[in-house]
């Protein structure tokens, strides 16, 4: 389940960041007449945060699992003192 959930996370912080830059800018064209820069600013600055995020998630994901594989990996000296 770990990993359905990981790209739903994935998913939803792509499209909720491109999603809340569309709506501000769609907000800002509508109140200042500047349609359509506020749109595409806020937009592209919604898929570059979007990027952050995923890449932040991503990150995290990567290096939680490689302590979780260091902490479940018998370390060398254990081996050796189970031969003895």
């Amino acid at each position: 389940m770990a990993p359905l959930a990981l790209i739903s996370q994935l998913g939803l912080t792509m499209v909720g960041s491109i999603l809340l830059g569309l709506v501000i800018g769609l907000w800002l064209d509508a109140h200042f007449g500047t349609r359509p820069w506020a749109t595409l600013i806020c937009s592209l600055i919604g898929v570059l945060a979007g990027s952050v995020g995923v890449y932040r998630l991503i990150v995290t994901s990567i290096s939680q699992a490689t302590e979780e594989f260091q902490h479940d990996k018998p370390s060398k000296q254990d081996d050796e003192e189970q031969f003895r």
